[in-house]
């Protein structure tokens, strides 16, 4: 006669109560997953739309110059992501990468003014406007720097598709407000190149 342990395990009904357990498991954890991208999606769009808005701002506050370097540089997205790693919140990530991509995008039209003079010029509070050749460098490494901080925020092959989704939508949309696309086109995709590279990089040497 088997054994009490041994009918139990191998009961029908056993079998198949551990089997729906299974299921509702899965599908509670599937919900959650699906919850959590829900919410997320607000904070990417919010975080990309202030990318774009706030390095602007400078023109509303009275003390900086229009293209002060705290606005129009990587300074505020390296703040956000580094709040991001530390926190590991999901939904705080990807405001913090659409964030670095809106910034980074806002940058690539601004790299291309009608002409360097003036309000195309960056700004150092204190000091005024910078030299051509100062505005256009900080500009291009700025463009870099947010992108390479964007790129650091992806987690999941989920989190490439966003990131991707993310840099066509921006750049589509900007592209409308701007009138520009193939200079602005062409600078991102030498900063997603730059920062790639940048990445795989640093990935090996972790490996090494």
């Amino acid at each position: 006669m088997p054994s009490r342990s041994h009918w139990y395990s191998d009961h029908p009904s056993h079998c198949t109560c551990a089997k729906c357990y299974g299921v509702i498991t899965v599908d509670r954890s599937t919900n959650n997953l699906l919850v959590r991208y829900l919410f997320s999606f607000p904070a990417l769009v919010a975080g990309l739309w202030i990318g774009d808005w706030f390095p602007d701002i400078d023109q509303n506050t009275g003390l900086l110059l229009h293209r002060s370097f705290v606005t129009h540089g990587p300074l505020i997205p390296f703040l956000v992501a580094g709040f991001a790693f530390g926190t590991r919140t999901f939904q705080f990530r990807w405001f913090a990468l659409g964030l670095s991509v809106g910034f980074a995008l806002h940058l690539c039209f601004d790299l291309f003014p009608n002409g360097w003079s003036g309000f195309a010029l960056i700004s150092v509070l204190g000091f005024g406007w910078t030299p051509q050749w100062f505005s256009m460098i900080w500009i291009a490494t700025s463009i870099i720097s947010c992108t390479y901080i964007a790129i650091r925020l992806v987690r999941s092959g989920l989190d490439s598709l966003v990131f991707t989704v993310t840099l066509i939508g921006g750049f589509g949309y900007m592209t409308i407000e701007e009138g520009m696309v193939w200079k602005p086109l062409m600078a991102i995709a030498i900063a997603c190149l730059i920062s790639l590279a940048l990445v795989a990089r640093r990935v090996l040497s972790d490996d090494e």
